[in-house]
């Protein structure tokens, strides 16, 4: 009998509790009153001054909760858009640089340029480190790191090439060429 794949992961971003403080590998479920109840039975099973956090995702949109003792808030839906990472190598990121008009057209704003240690407030982000620095940087904090370094993110993001988005702006920056747009908004 095959089994169809789970449309969400759960993941605890952040554990302190349990007697070893090993985080739950990720849990892949079908539905979000799934993912409830399996928080509210890890809520009931913490105690003081014992707390975790919990991010529900699926490939665009995503929540988080905190759980304590006998405590957790229900999600009613996801949300909240995840965070798109653009890996670029130096090269890709002087060209993108290069389609900040196009960029803006697009998306509005400006692409920000991510450091790895920054929290992941936009939408859109390039860097040019590399995928294991930027998973490294990404990870959920473990109990023992709690001194050495914080979440950078609620929700894990998307980690992409650069060549999607590149590719992306060309065609809006051909867009705004044939509008009569230049480089500079002027038309």
């Amino acid at each position: 009998m095959a089994t169809q794949s789970a449309p969400y992961t759960l993941r605890f971003t952040e554990w302190q509790c349990g007697h070893h403080g090993q985080r739950p590998a990720d849990i892949p479920v079908h539905s979000i009153e799934q993912a409830n109840l399996i928080l509210a039975a890890v809520s009931h099973a913490i105690s003081q001054p014992g707390h975790a956090r919990a991010a529900l995702f699926d490939d665009h949109l995503g929540a988080s909760v905190y759980l304590t003792d006998d405590s957790v808030d229900q999600i009613g839906n996801l949300q909240q858009p995840r965070t798109t990472i653009y890996l670029a190598s130096a090269a890709e990121m002087e060209e993108l640089r290069g389609l900040k008009d196009a960029f803006d057209y697009a998306y509005g704003g400006t692409l920000t340029c991510w450091d790895g240690k920054t929290s992941l407030d936009d939408l859109e982000v390039a860097t040019t480190l590399s995928q294991a620095e930027v998973e490294a940087a990404i990870a959920p904090v473990c109990w023992h790191e709690a001194d050495l370094r914080r979440s950078v993110c609620d929700i894990p993001p998307t980690i992409l090439p650069a060549e999607t988005l590149l590719a992306e702006l060309r065609q809006f920056r051909e867009e705004l060429a044939a509008n009569g747009v230049q480089e500079g908004g002027a038309a």
